[in-house]
């Protein structure tokens, strides 16, 4: 006999309730995980107001950024002026300096001068006191035997000829004692006239010195104040750099937390697909700064460059790596104008030091429009573009996309 296998009404029913109850245990179990997925939504439910915050905040640090930038050029400026200034100053030092060796020479010779001349008047000084010795001695003779023995000694004359032969002695007599004090009068008028150079050569001596010290003072004073205005400039310079790179730092960081929380609005939508695009014409495939750890050109950190830098002209057209939207369209002081496009699934690119931007925020991109132009605006050294890829707020290699692209560092 065969056994009747269809299910009877009631059992119908059973299976009918059984089937209800294990639906709805599906459907709290699938509410029950959708709470607990909710409640992890606000790690990456950013709003767009909270990035246009953030944005805000960089702009704030950019513009203190290029207040400092000029404050840090002005000091420069006044350096470059003080420069000259002191260019001007070390050159007055230089002739002052000359002028100091010539006047200790002249000052040696003017020495040597009035020893030498010292010397000349105490020689002339002694004639003078031999030859009035001599006067003195003469005029003693003339008095003891009265100048009247020249007539007597005339007279006395035998004969015509011993009377010119006694003329001529007598007259020969008169010459010499007119002689004599000729030389005195001669030799006292060189006494004096030796005196007045020797005096005159000690006073240029003591002037000359004088001035010398006063040059050698003058230019100590010189010295002291380029010294002085020198370390202050310097001070100022390096205070005023000092707060720039800490301002660039800062303003880094900030530039970081708005590109996380732009990856993070970006992980609220769905990755646009496809493979990253080289983001300039392929002629331009020189990294010349590879991503990884380097010294920072202005903090002098050693830290992370988050992206590479790609060698281009200024002008380069610069494409848009992959479809997306441009969430940020700006200017900072240190990427100066750059781009940010958001292409969903967590994936930001970001294009900095550009010459021209032509997109705008909001604007809708294909792979391949040009954004922009190439140049060398913000914190760069010379044209290039700077190129990164980040994914829910971490960059990574941008390189690594581009696998089968033929690019070189340099």
């Amino acid at each position: 006999m065969k056994q009747n296998n269809k299910p009877t009404a009631y059992e119908r029913k059973m299976n009918r309730s059984r089937r209800i109850v294990q639906i709805v245990a599906i459907l709290l179990a699938v509410l029950m995980i959708g709470s607990v997925l909710l409640s992890a939504l606000p790690v990456f439910g950013i709003t767009k107001s909270e990035v246009d915050a953030l944005k805000k905040k960089v702009n704030e640090a950019s513009a203190k950024k290029k207040e400092l930038k000029s404050q840090v050029s002005a000091l420069s400026g006044d350096i470059s002026s003080l420069e000259k200034q002191l260019s001007l100053l070390d050159g007055q030092i230089e002739a002052q300096e000359d002028e100091i060796a010539a006047q200790e020479e002249l000052l040696a010779q003017l020495e040597i001068l009035v020893e030498e001349k010292t010397i000349e008047l105490a020689d002339s000084e002694a004639d003078q006191a031999r030859q009035y010795e001599r006067m003195k001695e003469r005029l003693r003779y003339m008095v003891e035997h009265d100048s009247t023995s020249q007539l007597s000694i005339l007279l006395a004359s035998e004969s015509f000829a011993d009377f010119l032969n006694r003329w001529e002695i007598v007259q020969q007599i008169s010459l010499r004692d007119e002689r004599l004090f000729e030389e005195l009068q001669a030799i006292r008028d060189k006494v004096t006239v030796e005196k007045q150079e020797l005096e005159a050569t000690q006073a240029e001596a003591i002037e000359t010195k004088a001035q010398m010290d006063a040059n050698k003072a003058e230019l100590d004073a010189q010295h002291t104040a380029k010294q002085k205005a020198l370390e202050k400039a310097e001070t100022e310079k390096a205070a005023a750099n000092k707060a720039y790179a800490d301002m660039i730092e800062k303003e880094e960081e900030l530039m970081e937390q708005y590109k996380k929380a732009a990856a993070q609005l970006a992980s609220q939508s769905t990755y646009v697909g496809g493979k990253f695009m080289w983001p300039l014409p392929a002629a331009n495939n020189v990294i010349t700064c590879k991503y990884g750890y380097r010294t920072h050109p202005v903090t002098r950190k050693y830290k992370l460059h988050t992206g590479i830098d790609l060698r281009c002209s200024t002008g380069t057209k610069v494409y848009a790596a992959n479809k997306g939207t441009v969430t940020t369209s700006g200017y900072s002081s240190a990427w100066g104008n750059y781009i940010i496009i958001n292409h969903g699934g967590g994936y930001t690119t970001l294009y900095a030091h550009l010459s021209r931007r032509n997109v705008a925020k909001g604007a809708a991109v294909k792979q391949g429009d040009v954004i922009g132009l190439s140049g060398n605006t913000g914190y760069s050294t010379g044209p290039h573009l700077h190129f990164e890829i980040n994914k829910n707020g971490s960059s990574y290699d941008p390189v690594t996309e581009f696998k089968g692209f033929n690019y070189v560092f340099k």
